[in-house]
């Protein structure tokens, strides 16, 4: 499956020390080096020190801490800018099956692809720093299942159920890959968000994904505007082992009091591990078509810096 390099996988530490990148020349790999070391000693010591010392199958916690800057320029001056903060801390002597979660926005923006929200409004405003506690209910080769609970800055609360599995398709020809989550939200109520993704690999280098998701919540319900949905279409192109393209086309809108589109986005993505394996930059050129400006496209493109602190797993 290809897709874009994780921050991390071009990452492979020369040291035993599992909290170390091994030697560093420059004072810019030193200085990071210090910062990761301080996020994962801590778990570290914490097991080491109250821990069975005879028990011997909790694997170690580690710390990550993810920091992505993003600004936005559109040709409609509805310009955006950024800052996503997104930290896990393992809980020591727990199996990994306990971890606490930090996050400035909804974990739902995945990688390697647009949000829903990028393409139509939901009217649901997921902003706000996050924290929770979350336990991995079960997990395998082939699917998990966890549980977050946790609080709001602005103090409301939220519980959410998450289910993934993936399953091969016509003898692995391709594969499916389903997501649904089910949460619930102080004082928004309840949601709902099934995910189906199709994933085809064409080469050593390319694939394609299909989404598509439906979403239900009683806030859309309230605003009459039934469910929510988004499709999109992907192609992924990897360049070299520290580059890779993600073209996409997606659309998305509601089911009443009609079924329509609210809105059309393409874009060309271009992702690069840039001077360390630890910093990241994209370029996101695109053109949206919204319906409530009579789908008249706007052009705009989005750059984005991501840098990762913490133990690098090569």
């Amino acid at each position: 499956m290809v897709g874009f390099p994780l921050p991390g996988t071009a990452a492979s530490p020369t040291s035993a020390d599992p909290c170390g990148q091994g030697p560093r020349a420059l004072w810019v790999d030193r200085t990071h080096d210090w910062l990761s070391r301080g996020l994962c000693w801590p778990s570290r010591w914490v097991d080491g020190f109250f821990a069975d010392p005879l028990s011997t199958n909790n694997e170690p916690a580690a710390s990550l801490v993810r920091i992505t800057g993003e600004r936005t320029w559109r040709d409609d001056d509805l310009d955006d800018r950024d800052l996503d903060v997104d930290a896990r801390v393992w809980l020591p002597s727990a199996e990994r099956r306990l971890s606490l979660l930090f996050r400035s926005k909804d974990d739902d923006a995945e990688a390697d692809g647009p949000r829903t929200s990028d393409i139509a409004d939901t009217g649901e405003d997921d902003s706000g720093f996050r924290g929770a506690l979350r336990w991995v209910i079960n997990r395998t080769d082939a699917m998990d299942l966890d549980l977050d609970t946790g609080v709001r800055s602005d103090f409301t609360t939220f519980t959410r159920l998450r289910y993934r599995s993936v399953h091969p398709l016509f003898n692995e020809w391709a594969w499916l890959r389903f997501t649904e989550r089910v949460e619930w939200r102080d004082p928004k109520g309840w949601r709902s968000r099934s995910l189906f993704e199709i994933d085809r690999p064409l080469s050593d280098i390319a694939s394609v994904r299909l989404a598509s998701q439906i979403e239900y919540s009683e806030e859309l319900n309230e605003d009459g505007r039934g469910l929510g949905w988004f499709q999109a279409v992907n192609l992924f192109l990897r360049e070299s082992d520290k580059a890779a393209w993600n073209l996409g086309v997606g659309a998305a809108g509601f089911t009443k009091p009609e079924a329509r589109v609210d809105s059309y986005r393409c874009y060309v993505r271009y992702r690069r591990q840039v001077w360390r394996p630890w910093l990241f930059v994209e370029l996101e050129p695109f053109v949206l078509w919204p319906r409530d400006q009579g789908y008249q496209g706007v052009n705009g493109i989005t750059v984005r810096l991501e840098t990762l602190f913490g133990r690098l797993d090569g």
